[in-house]
């Protein structure tokens, strides 16, 4: 790690210190380190920011894509985030509401960020046509970040694969500090 994100990461630490948020248990589990923060926010992907009772508060605006294939023999089947496997052994399974899920980066399209999740995530080529679904925006305390309430501002999407698209085996997304896997559930 470089002087530069080892000072960024101890500006963030004591920013979250004089907030009364404690990152001692970042990292462990199924939480993400003060390091993934950083890099969010280095990306634009995260902003800090107080909210109006003077909290700290991390936004986030996401892209999320419910993702569906019909079989020729009339099934229907929908896209799941089965786990992550982070590079330390840590597994995490996350119940979303969604099977994709991006973080938009500064003035990116919400189209245009699901479109680029999508193929980032699940290594699909070709046309991908989204359906809009309207926008949800809560606050909740953050899953991956204890103790920091999170803003999330969710543009909805779905979008029914093609013959091509769909791979019955699922799909795995690696990044260098884990892996994600994707599979598919018929629906019923």
């Amino acid at each position: 790690m470089t002087k530069h994100k080892q000072a960024a990461i101890a500006t963030l630490q004591k920013q979250f210190e004089e907030a009364g948020i404690n990152t001692t248990e970042w990292g462990t589990g199924k939480t993400k380190t003060l390091a993934h923060l950083q890099k969010e926010i280095e990306s634009g992907e995260t902003v800090l920011i107080t909210d109006s009772e003077g909290r700290l508060l991390r936004k986030v605006m996401v892209g999320n894509a419910d993702v569906y294939y019909r079989s020729p023999d009339g099934k229907e089947y929908r896209l799941r985030e089965a786990k992550q496997v982070f590079t330390d052994g840590r597994e995490r399974c996350r119940d979303l509401n969604s099977a994709v899920s991006e973080k938009m980066k500064p003035g990116e399209n919400p189209k245009d960020a699901m479109i680029r999740g999508i193929e980032e995530e699940l290594g699909i080529k070709g046309d991908i046509f989204l359906t809009d679904e309207g926008i949800d925006d809560e606050t909740i305390m953050s899953p991956s970040y204890p103790g920091l309430h999170s803003r999330y501002i969710c543009h909805r999407f779905s979008v029914v694969f093609d013959d091509d698209q769909f791979n019955p085996e699922g799909y795995v997304e690696r990044q260098p500090d884990k892996s994600t896997y994707f599979i598919w559930k018929e629906v019923k």
